[in-house]
């Protein structure tokens, strides 16, 4: 009895010790964190990208959407533009004088991006790190040079990929062979199928209605100089008339937008269902039970 009481006094001082050590320890001193901008990316309203050397990129947010001013005026796809603001929320663990910028190749940088009138500079990487030195305001900053990868230095990686923009609402399709149009809130095709089987429902039509409204491109460029082979016109709600002129079906499908002097390129798998019509979708039928003379049960 006497060892365990013993024992059990030793475990409560050796509790009590650790308690009296995470109280009292000495506490380690966090690094500090220098954020790189006080600017909120949602307050800002224009930005501008000059590489050196380069083309300079300008955009400018309109309502909620961002719209390329230079090279060309087109509008801009959000998820890229949101990624570049994200620089303005980065913080440095070194923040160094904006003194003797030559060594940091900050002098002339070869990559600058302004946004509203607060300017962020690119310069050298530390050979040591690897991390890239950034002067922002009456500081040089070290980055991750993952950092620079959110500036896109060409206005194509900028485009939108959405065909449709936020406030177009298509209400009729018509191609060559097929009209498509809502009618009294229904969809209804022409000419419809021969057959009752081959007749889309309005599930199937609303899916085919939803896949074209929703199209993202793989890629958006510049129009070319290429003439279509042929023009979907699309009816939106407002009244107007959106003529998308097809420039290739295979390997992949380009649809020109010729009033945003835009091509958008999608993969074949896309391309083949946005140029067939709405089909209905197969359904597996019952089976009948046998209804012939051969087929009866013969009672004795």
């Amino acid at each position: 009895m006497r060892s365990a009481w013993i024992v059990n006094l030793l475990l409560l001082t050796g509790v009590v010790g650790l308690v009296i050590f995470a109280i009292y320890r000495p506490k380690q001193e966090q690094s500090p964190q220098y954020r790189i901008s006080a600017m909120a990316g949602a307050q800002v309203q224009h930005i501008v990208i000059e590489p050196k050397g380069g083309t300079a990129i300008e955009l400018e947010k309109r309502g909620d959407g961002w719209f390329l001013l230079r090279p060309y005026a087109a509008r801009a796809d959000r998820a890229q533009v949101e990624r570049l603001l994200e620089l303005l929320s980065v913080s440095s663990k070194e923040k160094l004088a904006a003194t003797d910028l030559k060594r940091f190749d900050l002098d002339d940088p070869p990559l600058k991006v302004t946004f509203d009138k607060e300017t962020l500079a690119f310069g050298t990487s530390n050979p040591l790190s690897q991390d890239q030195y950034v002067l922002s305001g009456d500081g040089v900053y070290l980055l991750s040079a993952f950092y620079t990868s959110l500036v896109p230095q060409r206005a194509e990686r900028l485009l939108a990929h959405s065909l449709f923009r936020e406030n177009e609402k298509p209400t009729a399709f018509r191609y060559k062979d097929f009209l498509l149009e809502q009618q009294d809130g229904k969809w209804q095709l022409t000419p419809s199928p021969a057959s009752a089987q081959e007749k889309p429902g309005q599930d199937e039509i609303n899916r085919w209605v939803d896949e074209w409204r929703f199209a993202s491109s793989l890629l958006t460029q510049p129009a070319t100089a290429k003439a279509p082979t042929q023009t979907i016109e699309i009816r939106l709600a407002d009244g107007s008339t959106l003529k998308l002129g097809v420039l290739e079906t295979t390997p992949e499908l380009i649809l020109l937008r010729s009033d945003e002097k835009l091509q958008y390129h999608f993969s074949g798998e896309v391309g083949r269902r946005l140029l067939s019509r709405p089909v209905a979708s197969p359904q597996t039928s019952e089976a009948k039970p046998p209804t012939s003379a051969n087929s009866a049960v013969k009672t004795p």
